[in-house]
């Protein structure tokens, strides 16, 4: 399976030893300072150099920075867009996500947790944090079988809600496919967490289009359809629309202190990692 490496910015706060960086002090090896004895009883920590140099001739010990575990999450758009089949599945995709993040936290000592959300009618997904190997791997299987019918993503904005109280490294997955302002309040919401927008687009929804002929069109979420008699002039104007929403997407994302991933041709691992270490 292959794994994604990932890092994060800001100090976890978790009182539960793993790989991330912290603000609880323990027994890491990243020196923090010296403190007196009585308030880190650990003499194996005895400095002599710095115990010589107090001026209240105080014993003094070295405290050190404990490295800890984080939660990480992954929150699902499950509206009846992200049934989108082009050269790959988005719900393929989405799982493919899913089976490899929650297998690279398990590696990493993170626990990994799931909220997949439709409309509000829906019933979320939820998955609690946990350490389980094979509870991220089984979410993944249920989304490779799910068929998503949500007429809009209305349940999206409910998702914080199983998030729990302590800062969390989110991945949102979602085309994004609905209003600027809906996705302002999303990220609005989420801004707690540490939220990494994952856009999962596919080049046939707006590259792939013929030069001459008719197009059928249809929204799966509203059941509307079109028919489109294509020409070069439509085809370049649906391809800039594209391209301007994803300008504004980015933007609007970059206001909340991350750059969103963009995914237009399937899940892969490596352009994750990319993401963190580029």
């Amino acid at each position: 399976m292959n794994e994604i490496h990932y890092k994060i910015p800001w100090r976890a706060t978790s009182s539960f030893p793993g790989y991330h960086s912290s603000q609880q002090k323990g027994g890491g090896l990243q020196f923090r300072n010296h403190v007196p004895l009585i308030d880190a009883p650990d003499p194996r920590r005895f400095d002599i150099r710095a115990s010589l140099r107090d001026p209240f001739e105080q014993i003094r010990v070295r405290v050190y920075q404990q490295t800890s575990s984080i939660s990480v999450y992954v929150i699902a758009d499950l509206s009846a867009s992200m049934s989108f089949k082009g050269q790959v599945s988005k719900m393929e995709s989405m799982a493919d996500f899913v089976e490899s993040m929650s297998y690279s936290a398990y590696r990493t000592g993170d626990t990994f947790g799931f909220v997949g959300c439709g409309d509000k009618t829906s019933k979320a997904w939820v998955l609690p944090p946990t350490l389980n190997r094979a509870a991220g791997l089984g979410v993944a299987e249920e989304l490779r079988q799910f068929k998503p019918t949500g007429k809009d993503s209305e349940g999206l904005l409910s998702a914080a809600e199983n998030l729990g109280s302590r800062r969390a490294l989110v991945f949102l997955l979602s085309d994004f496919h609905f209003p600027l302002s809906f996705s302002e309040r999303l990220m609005a919401i989420l801004a707690y967490h540490d939220v990494i927008p994952v856009m999962l687009w596919d080049k046939q929804e707006y590259r792939e289009f013929p030069n001459y002929g008719l197009a059928y069109l249809s929204d799966a979420e509203t059941n509307q359809s079109r028919m489109l008699l294509m020409r070069p002039s439509l085809k370049k104007r649906i391809q800039t629309e594209f391209s301007d929403r994803r300008e504004k997407l980015f933007d609007l994302f970059g206001q909340y202190g991350r750059v969103p991933l963009l995914l237009d041709n399937g899940f892969n691992s490596d352009e994750v990692t990319h993401y963190f270490f580029a």
